[in-house]
């Protein structure tokens, strides 16, 4: 097992469509009656339960955390793809439904829904945020960039300029936009406590672009773990790791993650990366390779990204890596996801170049 492990850092950053992210959070609220939702277990026994608004709500509350079970959302998501047949969402309910569908991979569908929020009222903030973040998972950096100037008069300054400069950065990458956003963040003190999460999120994730691993901790760390979302974790972990610091993940993250039935991909990726830069035990090793291999007895390309980085990182195997990395790829085009296809593409080359050379 591999003591040092060695990892791009334009890699490995937030996927945002792989999770609820902690906008989705801050923007949305679930007022829908008593809702019945037919869900699916593993057995495929079906199972109907009833939800309240309340555990509604309290669902996409918790499912931006490292813990959350995101077999949970399918029977919400079947309800709300049940009632947008049947009848007519009402804004709230639309804008969760746009969020699942993001969630899935399902962008077009998202778009649609947030156009629609759009068409009915232009000055649906929330809409607007939401539709620049499925232009960015689609690769579409300018309709982004255009959506977030859209919010500047509309919403808080620092909100608006967040989504602009995260926007500008896929667009065009650059330490400047990075330099930017560190000068305005000095005013986020009194902002909600999810806009600054999100706030020094982004940070992060552009500081690792600069290299800049401990500033990117520093600027996950400016809020308590305890209220990070999993995209966070993914920063931190990303910069932990790159400062060779991988026990320090293995002491924070676990406990969250150690008596859950089905952890999340992301978390259990980044135990794993751990536990093999500190290379004393491999339980975390083995439980990424059996998820992995549950993704490909199912065919499951929901998370294609994470499988495509335990070929890269774990496995050693950078065929398989590009060939999840184009299934990434089909569905996701953010900057993230582009990186990741090229990482992919070179480790192969070397691959080539050294069985030639041989």
């Amino acid at each position: 097992m591999k003591n040092k492990l060695t990892i791009p850092l334009s890699l490995l950053g937030s996927f945002t469509a792989l999770c609820m992210t902690v906008i989705a959070g801050f923007i949305l609220e679930i007022g829908s009656a008593f809702a019945h939702v037919h869900g699916h277990d593993d057995a495929n026994t079906t199972v109907q339960t009833t939800y309240s608004p309340r555990q509604i709500e309290r669902l996409l509350a918790n499912s931006t955390r490292p813990d959350f079970d995101a077999r949970w959302l399918n029977p919400v998501l079947a309800y709300f793809e049940h009632t947008a047949e049947e009848t007519e969402l009402s804004s709230r309910q639309r804008m969760f439904y746009a969020r699942l569908l993001q969630h899935e991979h399902r962008f077009e569908e998202a778009q649609v829904q947030l156009n629609f929020l759009l068409e009915m009222n232009p000055l649906n903030t929330q809409a607007r945020l939401l539709l620049a973040n499925v232009a960015l998972n689609q690769g579409d950096a300018d309709r982004a960039v255009q959506l977030c100037e859209r919010l500047v008069g509309q919403t808080e300054l620092l909100v608006a300029t967040t989504c602009l400069l995260e926007a500008r950065m896929q667009q065009s990458p650059s330490t400047e936009h990075y330099e930017q956003l560190v000068s305005l963040s000095r005013f986020s003190e009194r902002a909600h406590i999810n806009v600054q999460t999100w706030l020094n999120e982004v940070l992060a994730d552009m500081a690792l672009y600069a290299e800049q691993p401990a500033e990117a901790v520093m600027h996950c760390e400016e809020t308590d773990f305890t209220d990070w979302p999993v995209s966070t974790w993914v920063a931190w972990s990303k910069a932990k790791i790159a400062l060779g610091e991988g026990q320090d993940i293995l002491a924070k993250l676990s406990p969250y993650i150690e008596n859950i039935d089905v952890p999340n991909d992301s978390m259990l990726l980044y135990l794993a990366l751990a536990e093999q830069q500190v290379g004393n035990t491999d339980k975390w090793i083995k439980k990424m390779s059996q998820r992995v291999l549950l993704r490909e007895q199912n065919n499951d390309t929901s998370h294609a990204a994470e499988v495509a980085l335990y070929y890269l990182l774990l496995a050693d195997q950078p065929e398989q890596a590009l060939t999840w990395a184009n299934l990434n790829w089909e569905n996701a085009k953010s900057l993230n996801d582009h990186l990741l296809l090229e990482q992919a593409k070179t480790a192969n080359q070397l691959v080539l170049q050294n069985n030639t050379a041989e």
